[in-house]
């Protein structure tokens, strides 16, 4: 709730920050997931997609598993991104009170 809150008094920040905001918390919340994925990805055994175990097997993995992260976080995710949305917004409502540029 205070997550939604906190997004919900963004208009005073513009929507140019509030959307700046919303991409760079979708983007830590793939980070968070993709590392949250790696352990499931480093113990399955996967069939060889390029002809044998390897390096390229390795890039590809590493690859796939960031774009899960990615479209996990797009479609809602696990509620990291809200959480830090709201603290970025309210980062910057204090810093740009602060500063004088919000009366």
């Amino acid at each position: 709730m205070e997550a939604t809150a906190a997004i919900a008094a963004a208009p005073a920040l513009g929507p140019e920050k509030t959307a700046v905001t919303a991409r760079k918390a979708e983007e830590f919340e793939a980070l968070v997931l993709s590392q949250m994925l790696k352990p499931m990805f480093d113990s399955a055994k996967s069939p060889s997609l390029f002809g044998g175990e390897g390096p390229k097997q390795d890039a590809f993995a590493s690859m796939l598993q960031d774009e899960f992260a990615r479209v996990i976080a797009a479609r809602g995710g696990v509620g990291i991104a809200d959480q830090v949305q709201a603290a970025l917004i309210r980062l910057q409502s204090e810093t740009s009170i602060h500063r004088g540029i919000i009366s």
